[in-house]
């Protein structure tokens, strides 16, 4: 059998293996940008909850503990 004749007689199972191992390597790849821009992501998280919900100033936050300590909860 000619080596072109068995290539496209087999050729129906490339274009399968050939898109798995393109999604896999885009898999990989956005995987390792996540894992390298990691610190600025999660800071980029951080700032977006402070906005949505901003923390309560420390009084606010004596004045909650000092009236949860006296209702009776921790």
């Amino acid at each position: 059998m000619p080596f072109v004749q068995a290539v496209t007689e087999f050729s129906f199972l490339l274009p399968p293996i050939a898109e798995l191992v393109r999604g896999a390597l885009v898999l990989a790849l956005l995987a390792s940008v996540v894992l390298f821009f990691r610190p600025l992501l999660s800071g980029l998280v951080r700032a977006f909850i402070l906005t949505v919900r901003p923390r309560l100033s420390r009084q606010e936050r004596a004045a909650r503990q000092q009236r949860n300590a006296l209702s009776g909860r921790a």
